[in-house]
């Protein structure tokens, strides 16, 4: 499965989970500022996205950034499903996800993306705990004549400017593309950006 290259999302390494952590944190400090280094909570979100994404082999890690919103932390996965998927996976996941997601779940939607592949959005506003962490939003592309679906979690911490970060979420998710590495069974960047907007 092959994305593009989208301006805002700077990929980190995944050789290791310390290695990660470390390129997560030192991203999220250039963008935020120095000032941001004391922040507990950036340290704790950017060792959460390394051990969930090497827990679960992600092929993408990231951080987005744009000029009016906090960084984010993005974590990328292709998943296979036990059968084929057929026309109505993302249906059926729409729903299910309403039905079962939980409090946290604020809209469910479907779209599709530009070489028409399904998407399922799931909005959440992470409230358990105090005070509440942030936002995320999920994309899952799914590959309607295979098994595989392209699983997409971007995570907020503060939530400021959090429209502008699905937007650049928005760019990536419209770029999947599952035939250009139909074997491919991790994502993997096109080309990089000609520059970092952040």
């Amino acid at each position: 499965m092959r994305l593009a290259a989208v301006e805002g999302i700077t990929p980190v390494p995944v050789s290791s989970v310390e290695e990660t952590e470390r390129a997560l944190t030192e991203l999220m400090i250039e963008i935020r500022g120095r000032d941001s280094a004391h922040d507990p909570g950036l340290a704790l979100a950017a060792r959460d996205a390394a051990e969930l994404a090497h827990a679960n082999g992600a092929g993408l890690v990231a951080v987005v950034g744009h000029p009016n919103a906090d960084p984010a932390v993005l974590v990328g996965m292709v998943v296979a499903a036990d059968s084929p998927l057929g026309p109505d996976a993302a249906e059926e996941l729409a729903r299910y996800l309403a039905d079962a997601g939980g409090v946290d779940i604020r809209e469910v939607s479907e779209s599709r993306t530009e070489r028409g592949y399904p998407v399922v959005l799931a909005e959440r506003l992470l409230l358990a705990g105090s005070p509440p962490s942030g936002c995320q939003l999920q994309a899952v592309v799914i590959d309607p004549s295979g098994r595989r679906m392209a699983v997409f979690t971007l995570h907020s911490t503060t939530g400021r400017g959090w429209l502008e970060l699905a937007g650049v979420l928005g760019r990536l998710v419209s770029s999947v593309d599952f035939e250009a590495a139909p074997a491919e069974r991790r994502m993997r960047v096109t080309a990089r950006p000609t520059g970092r907007r952040t």
